[in-house]
């Protein structure tokens, strides 16, 4: 049995890991009370890319943070109006 340790409120606890129990998202280990404790696995961060936005100079709004030919005017959103319901 392997031993693992986490933090949890500025604690460290441990407990033993069940790897019969481990699936695609989370780990499992027994504490010292013989409780089931849930470990999230860590997930790989990828930067994602940032959809920006560049405006013309003649004021339109277009995909993409520099002009390229794929650029595309970007519409503007339809804001909802508010239903009072007194």
């Amino acid at each position: 049995m392997t031993k693992v340790s986490w933090m949890w409120r500025g604690k460290k606890y441990s407990g033993t890991l069940i790897p019969s129990k481990e699936d695609k998202e989370n780990r499992y280990a027994r504490t010292e009370n013989g409780k089931i404790k849930v470990l999230p696995k860590k997930k790989d961060s990828k930067p994602k890319k940032k959809k920006g936005t560049h405006k013309m100079p003649d004021g339109t709004v277009m995909s993409g943070s520099t002009h390229s030919k794929d650029s595309k005017p970007v519409k503007k959103a339809k804001k909802k109006a508010m239903k009072s319901g007194y």
